[in-house]
């Protein structure tokens, strides 16, 4: 059988089915030629003597198993592709990103691609045989093996095992993560709010540390007497701090856990450390660095436990289902070393090639890459590769975290002293955006709203020397691209909050996001109710829109232009929001009205809500009285008896989460086979769409509308 960590890659897999998101290569350009057929006994060499590469795994619906190949019946054919220059980069990423298929066949191929002036050599091979500490040690084999192929030691390498985790590393987690919650939803307070459906979409950008905060790290190191990888885990846990991430945070930081004597084998040897930092905002940086070193230390002492194994413990028993590890959505990877110099194939200059598989399982990793300056042979120099998920972040946006990110180190050489939470991480960049916005008045830069126009009537004439800020819940001012509370603040230092979510923009302009006391939290995912109106009144047959939130769930009215039948039209509406908004922010109901009531010119929210509890105690109350759970549909029933007989728990209703009752990745995957056979289903369930419809109300709707 599969061990849990190879499990849940293939868990994660088919959350995104026929797509390569465990792909990882060895590629590099060769000045010179390689012959198709030379790489491919070369490989069959490297493979055949790695029997790490000749595991192969087989995928039913419900589980993952291994089993070891003969050296003697493994062969890697490669193909070679005539190429233009200009195509390499595309048709080699296009190699890389191609899906493996878990049915016995190999985890490896290689490709030649025939280029102007040499060749590109790429290997791809599936992260379950594979991980990106194993490139130095597989390279050094693929090289001699082309080199000198009689010459090649034949001799048969044993897969490396990882000794089973103490009890005592188990219970070092379990403490570390009791209580954890991620920050009211995980989500920052920049970019995009979490995904409940992802599509696992990836990019990545690179970044050269400037000089100076190149010259403040090494400075640090020495004043703090801590290691470079632990300096830059600080800055990073306070950037991401200061975006939303919160003062009690967790970053996932991937280590090797090869065992002693096999430290540079091949394999799927990672484990990501859940690193928990606490940041205290009064406390100095030198503080700050001390937590967070302890933490690295003794996180690393006891690294061979997986973050999965504990995350069921730990996980908030309230908290919303997830289709991640909760814990770890933004990584630190320091990466000394590598393969990124110049080397030699048969007599020929060759060079690495970066090549992307077009995913990202993260929302941010930053990897640090020391010795990697802008100029060759620049080893004092420090470069990132900042990879992030596009559903959650612009390249533009991931910009602006590094620019800040630099910053900050240069601001920590001059005030080291200063507690954190007095420390700026804006850049020149934001610094010279919110001046341009003030710049000609601030009305050029502030859309009109009511707030605003309230202020306006107050103070007429007085916009000259009114500044617009966007402040953190504890009033400190964010930068460009981070939303907050706008407040304006007045000659005589008088701060005026409006209620109204704000963020500036790059050019200076400030963008209203909604009220303040109209964002909600719903299974641990933030939103504003405006956004879901916003969805709501996209639609043609929608004059207007209100939407509430009772008992931790969204009702939405809507008023129709009557362009369309009434008939039908909640239904058309709620299939609309399910492509738009987070599972989470679908309302329970919508409910069509002749016209919205109002107050002041402005839907009467209050009683929309009062109205949409009376409802609600309307339901539970006709629910009580025959006993029944509070969805009594046929589906729903049914759905629900395989919840209880599954989570073993006769307790749960129909809005019963399954992960948040006991339920995890595998057990859904077994769940969804149970209710393709006993149910008269005929649509394809995935195991994203459980993670997104986690109860069986809300399974039973999402497969009633499939099925129409």
């Amino acid at each position: 059988m599969a061990t849990r960590k190879e499990t849940d890659l293939w868990l994660l897999e088919r959350l995104v089915p026929g797509a390569g998101i465990n792909n990882l290569s060895v590629t590099f350009d060769v000045d010179g030629v390689v012959e198709p057929a030379a790489l491919a006994r070369a490989l069959t060499l490297v493979v055949r003597r790695q029997e790490i590469l000749r595991t192969v795994f087989r995928a039913t619906e419900t589980e993952l198993t291994k089993s070891v190949l003969a050296p003697e019946a493994v062969v890697v054919p490669v193909p070679g592709t005539p190429l233009g220059e200009g195509d390499v980069q595309a048709a080699v990423q296009e190699f890389v990103a191609a899906p493996f298929a878990l049915d016995g066949s190999l985890l490896v191929r290689g490709a030649v691609f025939a280029r102007d002036g040499g060749c590109t050599v790429s290997v791809a091979l599936h992260h379950l045989v594979f991980d990106a500490m194993s490139t130095v040690s597989f390279l050094g084999e693929l090289l001699h093996a082309l080199q000198d192929p009689d010459g090649y030691d034949k001799t048969p390498v044993p897969a490396a095992v990882e000794p089973e985790p103490s009890k005592e590393s188990v219970e070092f987690w379990r403490e570390q993560l009791r209580g954890f919650r991620a920050g009211d939803g995980g989500g920052l307070w920049f970019g995009n709010p979490p995904a409940e459906t992802p599509d696992l979409a990836g990019e990545s950008t690179w970044y050269t540390l400037s000089r100076p905060a190149r010259d403040v790290v090494r400075r640090l190191c020495r004043e703090l007497r801590a290691p470079e990888a632990v300096i830059l885990l600080s800055a990073y846990c306070l950037l991401l701090s200061r975006h939303g991430a919160g003062r009690d945070l967790v970053v996932g930081s991937p280590v090797s856990v090869r065992p002693a004597g096999h430290e540079s084998a091949i394999g799927y040897h990672v484990n990501v450390l859940p690193l928990r930092v606490r940041i205290d905002p009064a406390k100095p940086f030198k503080r700050l660095v001390n937590r967070v070193r302890s933490v690295f230390l003794e996180g690393i002492g006891n690294s061979g436990v997986p973050a999965e194994s504990v995350l069921d413990e730990v996980r908030d028993a309230e908290g919303g289902a997830s289709w991640r590890n909760s814990l770890c959505t933004h990584l630190f990877n320091y990466v000394p070393g590598g393969t990124s110099g110049d080397f030699a194939v048969g007599g020929f200059p060759a060079r690495m090639r970066d090549v992307e598989n077009g995913f990202s399982k993260f929302d941010l990793e930053f990897f640090f890459m020391p010795g990697a300056g802008p100029e060759p042979g620049d080893e004092d120099g420090l470069r990132i590769r900042a990879v992030f998920r596009t559903q959650v972040f612009s390249a533009a946006e991931v910009g602006l975290l590094l620019a800040r990110y630099d910053a900050l180190l240069v601001r920590l050489g001059d005030e080291l002293a200063k507690p954190v939470g007095e420390l700026s991480v804006w850049s020149d960049a934001d610094r010279a955006a919110v001046a341009g916005g003030h710049r000609h008045g601030l009305p050029t830069a502030l859309p009109l709203s009511p707030a605003v126009a309230q202020f306006s009537a107050y103070a007429p004439g007085e916009w000259s020397a009114v500044r617009a800020l966007v402040a953190a819940p504890d009033g400190g001012e964010l930068p460009v691209r981070v939303r907050g509370e706008l407040c304006l603040a007045e000659a005589d230092g008088t701060v005026r909050r409006t209620g109204e979510l704000a963020r500036w923009l790059p050019d200076g302009r400030l963008e209203l996001l909604g009220r303040l006391d109209r964002q909600v939290t719903v299974q641990g995912v933030t939103f504003g109710l405006d956004e879901v109106d916003a969805v709501l009144l996209a639609h043609a047959e929608v004059a207007g829109a209100a939407s509430v939130a009772v008992a931790g769930r969204v009702v939405s009215f809507v008023a129709p232009t009557g362009d369309g039948p009434a008939d039908g039209l909640a239904a058309r509406l709620l299939k609309q929001i399910r492509v738009s908004l987070p599972a989470a922010a679908e309302p329970v109901r919508v409910i069509v009205v002749d016209a919205l009531p109002s107050v002041g010119g402005r839907p009467d929210l209050e009683g929309l809500r009062l109205r949409a509890e009376a409802l609600a105690g309307r339901e539970r109350a006709a629910a009580d009285a025959v006993g029944t759970a509070v969805d009594a549909d046929e589906l729903t029933d049914q759905l629900l008896a395989l919840w209880r007989e599954f989570l073993k728990r006769e307790d749960l209703k129909a809005g019963s989460g399954f992960f948040s009752h006991g339920g995890h990745s595998l057990l859904g995957v077994q769940l969804l086979q149970r209710i393709k056979r006993t149910t008269d289903v005929k649509v394809r369930i995935r195991l994203a769409d459980l993670f997104a419809h986690p109860t069986p109300r809300a399974l039973a709707g999402f497969i009633a509308e499939k099925s129409e």
